[in-house]
């Protein structure tokens, strides 16, 4: 289908998700894949990959990027050709973006009753409330992963280094505690029946 949302969060900072419905036939049409997306979608295994991978690319189209404006370092980041940020995520069949220019980054999660057992493996004491929802918890994975991907550095604990905070406020910050500092990333929190969403915006 079209594109599923769409906002801008903030200046010269858009998010886009899709909605994969579509026949991965459908999906390569009307987009020029280079051969590194070739060979990079030669080697997944699964239809579910490779649909979520060919919808990033008409989501990046539709920001006015061809595929080969986008590539991947040494570690897998994704990286923009004009040097603007951009931060991917997929989960079943939703695959969304999130560019601008600061560092951010995006995580969808489908919301589910385990997400409850482990959650003492990702949130501090201080952050669990055993009343709280599945969408509520759900909500605190996602802006724990947004804010990793966009901190973007590698060995960051989601129990030991990073705090939900502000959880009852518009945009909730994720405080990310690391060489004695505290950096507080703002979130743009989105849901959507049975799935949470959070983009992190790092602007310091």
């Amino acid at each position: 289908m079209p594109i599923y949302k769409k906002d801008k969060i903030s200046y010269n900072t858009y998010f886009l998700v899709w909605q994969i419905d579509e026949s991965e036939d459908w999906l390569r049409q009307d987009i020029s894949l280079t051969d590194m997306c070739i060979n990079r979608l030669g080697a997944m295994k699964s239809s579910v990959h490779r649909k979520g991978f060919l919808s990033v690319r008409h989501l990046l189209k539709a920001l006015g990027y061809t595929p080969a404006a986008l590539h991947y370092d040494a570690f897998g980041k994704p990286h923009l050709a004009d040097g603007k940020f951009i931060s991917i995520t997929h989960s079943h069949n939703f695959a969304a973006i999130a560019v601008g220019d600061n560092p951010l980054g995006i995580d969808i999660e489908k919301e589910r009753p385990k997400v409850q057992r482990i959650a003492p493996k990702f949130l501090h004491s201080s952050e669990r409330n055993s009343q709280e929802t599945d969408r509520f918890r759900t909500t605190q994975w996602c802006i724990k992963e947004a804010a990793y991907k966009a901190f973007g550095k590698k060995g960051l604990s989601f129990l030991q280094h990073i705090r939900t905070t502000q959880m009852e406020t518009e945009h909730p910050v994720a405080a990310v505690h690391i060489n004695g500092q505290i950096i507080e990333l703002k979130n743009w929190i989105y849901h959507w029946p049975q799935f949470s969403c959070a983009v992190a915006l790092k602007t310091s």
